[in-house]
């Protein structure tokens, strides 16, 4: 009885799709017999042809070093569109031959293979299989990611929702969006009806070659693959072009389900799959017996390559995460966080960055030779460009991912680009007193007592609130006397600059700072406090670079940029600029530069000049040596080391003074100028209380480097 009933109920169900039939064959004979007749005949209109739009197709964005060479690749969906000829010849007749081999004879389907499928799949429950044609394949692949496009605009709406009400319709459409979606993949007649009737627009607006080419660069090849070039080089490392019989044979046979025929995960049964698929192209005369043997022969052959996308297990990672986050988490690339991820991810863009190869080069070499990996301390650099703010290295010891002896925070970094929660400047600070003084008229020859301890009073913040006195002391004992502002700065001595800093102002340094882009690693003004002068304040390695490049620039200063421009699809987009302005009197800029100069050739530094170049530095130190810093310019590169233990950097000390990074900045120059301009510092103008001409270490009265400061 039971049998009975199940054979009537296909009868029924087979005689249900007479109708379905019926209207399948008038639509399979439009493109011979001239369509607009037929469909005039045709009452119900169901199988007029309905335009298709299809939406941009997510592709690859690619982040570029200054020389053109690829750091990274980010992606939804990894896919490189190609055009028709730059698909191999194999490539085309293996698809063409197991999956619709009369896809240049029939229409808009094959509708001997469709009645078929839908007998077949209505007798199974409705689960649809085979029988589409390759337009009919195309047409559902638009049609899923139309309607992905249109999930991803859903929720970008909901996360730039503000109010319950604006909340509450964002969620409608996303549920609407995802309700669509799942329509594109639900095994209903209707659904297969809809899709013909694309299918007939489709073949009457584009040639066979071209329908072809469309379907083969939006078909799914597993592991987030999309389209015959990123399958190509997925698995085989060549380009679409390159396929032989072999290989084309074994993507062919992945589109029919690509996670089955996965041929990473599983060889042997995708193996079986492109035999399969050589069969039938030596069947169709595609290939030769001979061919065939000889394809047949082989194994798989894969050369597999990596295409996880992002940052993960790329050579310059720090950098790409930089660039990552300044997309992410600048509003300039789109108003929300999914708009401007879905732009990273999608969008197919072209990223020239700042990265100089050479210069990264060297600085990595540099950091790496004073601290391993592995070590719990971790040693950094930042080089940035005077006069552009382009960031050319950002070197850390520590590489880059999550577990043991690595790192996902971007040490030398701000917040907002993957950084933590910053680090001390030490006495690199006190170019900002000494840069405020000059500029307030203070003369080089200002001369104050130097204890080696001493309480200073008369601290006030901008908004005028008194901040008590301040108890510092320099590192070690000074000679009792008193010094000039030049050998202070030289021997880095605190004691000098706290009275400097009092007098000069606390506001006037903190403003001269801020002038020169300094900020908390959060992005909040630095806080007014007496040790400001002795970088007190954490901050991030790259902003102190860019403010030690305007220095560099006579004062001309330059937000540090990581990116020069982004393309997509040959269009121009928008990217920040570096905002630069004068920050500081040139004349007042070139002068603190020439005291600076004094540091690495008699003070703190002495002895770690460059050879063949103009150059300028700054010592730092702090609390108890816990960390030791290193600020120093040429006039074509600006850099800050730092080294130190992230984790704790209030507690193990590294026991060395900042001039124990001088000889790693010296080595990381001479790597990354090689070959290079050597221009020099501009010539001293007249400013107060300075001395035209004058050479380092020959102000009367001082021997400089003999009162260790805070350096």
């Amino acid at each position: 009885m039971g049998t009975a009933v199940a054979r009537l109920g296909l009868v029924v169900k087979l005689i249900g799709l007479a109708g379905v039939v019926g209207l399948l064959l008038g639509a399979i004979l439009i493109p011979v017999f001239g369509g607009a007749g037929l469909m005039a005949k045709d009452a119900a209109g169901q199988v007029s042809p309905v335009k298709l739009d299809a939406p941009p197709l997510p592709q690859v964005s690619t982040i570029l070093a200054a020389d053109g060479s690829t750091l990274a690749t980010f992606y939804y969906q990894n896919r490189t569109d190609v055009r028709f000829d730059q698909i191999a010849p194999i490539m085309r007749k293996a698809i063409v031959a197991i999956e619709d081999a009369r896809f240049y004879q029939h229409g808009a389907l094959d509708l001997q293979g469709t009645i078929r499928a839908l007998v077949r799949n209505q007798a199974a429950s409705g689960v649809v299989q085979g029988g589409s044609s390759l337009t009919q394949q195309y047409v559902k692949n638009v049609l899923f990611e139309t309607a992905g496009t249109q999930v991803a605009l859903a929720q970008d709406q909901l996360g730039a929702a503000r109010t319950k009400g604006a909340k509450a319709q964002a969620q409608a459409v996303l549920k609407n969006a995802q309700d669509a979606q799942n329509n594109t993949v639900t095994p209903k007649l209707s659904r297969k009806l809809q899709e013909l009737r694309y299918a007939l627009w489709v073949e009457k607006h584009y040639t066979k070659d071209q329908i072809l080419t469309k379907y083969l660069n939006i078909a799914f090849f597993g592991h987030q693959t999309y389209g015959i070039e990123a399958a190509a080089e997925r698995y085989f490392g060549v380009h679409a072009s390159q396929l032989t019989p072999p290989q084309a044979a074994t993507l062919a046979g992945m589109v029919n389900n690509a996670n089955q025929y996965d041929p990473i995960t599983f060889p042997a049964t995708t193996l079986r799959r492109r035999n399969i698929v050589l069969n039938r192209m030596l069947q169709l005369g595609d290939i030769t017996a001979a061919q065939a043997k000889r394809a047949k022969s082989q194994k798989l052959r894969l050369n597999p390559k990596v295409s996880g996308g992002g940052c993960d297990g790329v050579r310059y990672a720090y950098f790409c995460t930089y660039v990552q986050d300044e997309i992410l988490n600048n509003p300039t690339f789109g108003a929300t966080a999914n708009a401007r991820r879905n732009l990273l991810e999608t969008g197919g863009l072209t990223i020239k960055t700042t990265l100089d190869p050479v210069a990264q080069n060297a600085a990595q070499k540099a950091v790496d030779s004073h601290t391993l990996a592995t070590s719990s301390k971790v040693t950094m650099e930042a080089m940035v460009q005077p006069g552009t703010g382009q960031i050319t290295a950002i070197a850390i010891t520590r590489r880059y991912g999550l577990g043991k002896h690595l790192s996902a925070i971007d040490y030398a970094a701000d917040q907002a680009h993957g950084g933590g929660f910053g680090v001390q400047a030490g006495s690199t600070f006190k170019i900002f007193t000494l840069a405020a003084a000059l500029q307030s008229g203070y003369q080089v020859s200002q001369s104050y007592p130097t204890p080696s301890n001493i309480t200073v009073s008369g601290f006030s913040a901008c908004n005028g609130q008194g901040l008590g006195s301040w108890t510092v002391h320099n590192s070690e004992k000074s000679n009792g006397g008193s010094m000039d502002m030049q050998s202070a700065t030289w021997g880095s001595v605190n004691t000098y600059y706290a009275q400097l800093e009092r007098d000069v102002g606390l506001c006037n340094v903190a403003n001269m700072a801020a002038a020169f882009g300094m900020k908390a690693p959060n992005g909040s003004p630095l806080a007014q406090v007496p040790s400001f002068t002795l970088g007190s304040n954490e901050i991030d390695i790259i902003h102190e670079a860019a403010a030690y490049a305007g220095f560099a620039a006579s004062g001309r200063y330059c937000s540090p940029i990581a990116i020069t421009s982004i393309t997509a699809g040959g269009a121009q987009i928008p990217v920040p600029d570096a905002k630069c302005h004068q920050a500081l009197d040139a004349g007042v800029a070139n002068e603190v530069t020439n005291i600076l100069r004094g540091v690495i050739s008699a003070g703190t530094a002495a002895g770690n000049t460059i050879p063949g170049r103009d150059a300028a530095g700054k010592t730092g130190t702090t609390e108890n040596l816990v960390t030791a810093l290193f600020a120093g310019y040429t006039p074509n590169l600006a850099a800050v080391l730092w080294n130190g233990d992230p984790s704790a950097p209030f507690g193990d000390p590294v026991n060395q003074y900042g001039a124990s990074l001088a000889p790693l900045w010296v080595n990381s120059f001479q790597g990354a100028l090689q070959g290079q301009p050597a221009p020099n510092f501009p010539a001293l103008g007249t400013v107060p209380g300075t001395v035209p001409g004058t050479v380092p270490g020959t102000v009367p009265g001082t021997v400089p480097g003999t009162v260790p400061g805070n350096g």
